[in-house]
């Protein structure tokens, strides 16, 4: 987020006249209103005294001069009387799928991973691939490759070479496992020193949780081959998985994961989402049940979880990346998808292609201030529309987000509170979040499709 500008010396420099864009609206809220321009991509909580005046001055009944000083400053500090927010700079992405081909079954797997399709992707064509980024997307563009398991392909080290080569940036994300064979962690080990950057995820914090969500012996292989890869002078990052179910026992154990893996090696705790076999069991119910394991997680393993960051002001948003085209998922049959949670299909190798897929996605991007639901919301170019691929589950319509009053109002109150992160956060942490401040939610309001991981296999 961006940082909070010094109220001391901006705010002196600028007059109150013209600090209230002629688009905005007010927007109830416990105890006032929330100001909100679209334009601007702006917001700021209005005290319930203050009401009439900004009502005053939007009605152009009086001018900004009857504004309180300290609403003034505040406005300011939430960039009223600036130019319009800018959009999140938000580098394109693109994700390989290599194979589905997986050595482990994992229960919560959200590509439904497991066996090689009947017909995948080929060296030539992601070397084609590949080579059609930069001219398409640009030189920053970030590139993934992913499973199943990537490191089953036997030309996966062959296409990392050739990445790097183009001058991209690219990530490998692996469950570690055939890092444990010595020539494999050795090649890799070569490429993550030419600028490689290796997930290796790990599905618990000891060998019993971990294997048993994985169908498989993963947890002392996987930490064998990160052990492996750095003897030859690789490093990896770690993704643990962390569910309603294992959070004591990664509060509990994450202190002797770090004793056993090299010096300095990252750990993130990763969060599942809806898609593929996961189907609501390792979820988290709502942001407080989260923020409860994470602070279990930092008191049980002596460390510092960051706090969510909360900030006056916050980036446009026209769109989530994939509405805007900014990503490209490639499968591993060549099916194409804007989005890595691979629900909405745009094309297909053999079809249009890579490059005119993705172009034709750039031209047309799906802003939220074009989808019917949210043509006239006041909250359309900071909210954006929700995610295209949990619209689908929802709605089954990735341009109709589930939405009506009660999260336009759940919206509303938290922004009031400045709380910019809740608008990454699900449907169901909004659902109830508004449930616990007695907003009236939709009774029937659960995913109505079907994970396509599930159906188109």
């Amino acid at each position: 987020m961006n940082s909070q500008p010094d109220i001391q010396t901006s705010a002196d420099c600028h007059t109150k006249k013209g600090i209230v864009p002629t688009d905005c609206d007010l927007l109830p809220i416990t105890n006032g209103n929330l100001l909100v321009s679209r334009e601007h991509a702006v917001f700021c909580r209005i005290p319930a005294e203050e009401v009439d005046a900004v009502r005053a001055v939007l009605s152009g009944h009086a001018s900004c001069d009857i504004l309180s000083q300290a609403l003034f400053e505040n406005l300011y500090r939430h960039g009223f009387g600036e130019p319009p927010r800018p959009a999140k700079p938000d580098p394109p992405t693109v994700q390989m799928q290599l194979t589905n081909d997986c050595n482990l079954d994992c229960s919560y797997c959200c590509t439904n991973s497991g066996h090689r399709r009947a017909q995948e992707i080929t060296l030539d064509q992601a070397l084609h691939i590949v080579r059609q980024i930069p001219k398409v997307l640009g030189h920053e563009t970030h590139v993934a490759l992913l499973g199943g398991e990537p490191l089953l392909v036997t030309w996966c080290s062959d296409l990392v070479s050739h990445i790097i080569d183009l001058g991209l940036s690219v990530m490998l994300f692996t469950n570690g496992i055939p890092l444990a064979d010595d020539a494999i962690a050795k090649e890799v080990a070569g490429l993550a020193q030419r600028g490689l950057k290796i997930r290796v995820s790990l599905a618990g914090p000891t060998a019993a949780s971990c294997d048993s969500a994985s169908g498989g012996e993963r947890f002392e292989n996987a930490l064998l081959g990160i052990q492996k890869l750095a003897e030859y002078g690789g490093g990896v990052s770690v993704d643990l998985m962390l569910t309603p179910q294992n959070a004591e026992t990664v509060a509990s154990e994450l202190s002797r994961i770090r004793e056993r893996l090299p010096a300095n090696t990252p750990i993130a705790l990763g969060v599942l989402y809806m898609s593929g076999r996961e189907t609501g069991e390792h979820l988290f119910k709502d942001r407080p049940s989260l923020e409860s394991a994470l602070d279990r997680v930092a008191f049980g393993a002596g460390v510092t979880v960051p706090a969510q960051t909360s900030s006056p002001v916050t980036y446009r948003r026209d769109g989530c990346s994939c509405a805007l085209g900014k990503h490209v998922h490639v499968r591993s049959d060549g099916a194409l998808f804007n989005c890595f949670k691979m629900e909405e299909k745009v094309g297909h190798l053999d079809g249009d292609g890579f490059e005119a897929t993705a172009r034709l996605m750039k031209a047309n991007p799906h802003r939220a201030t074009s989808l019917p639901v949210c043509a006239d919301c006041p909250l359309a170019t900071i909210c954006g529309g929700g995610c295209r691929s949990e619209n689908m589950l929802y709605t089954g319509n990735p341009d109709e987000p589930p939405c009506g009053p009660w999260r336009v109002r759940i919206m509303s109150e938290l922004l009031a509170e400045n709380r910019v992160a809740s608008l990454e956060w699900p449907v169901a942490f909004l659902m109830q979040e508004a449930v616990a401040r007695g907003i009236d939610v939709p009774k029937n309001l659960k995913p109505k499709k079907t994970s396509r991981h599930l159906i188109d296999v």
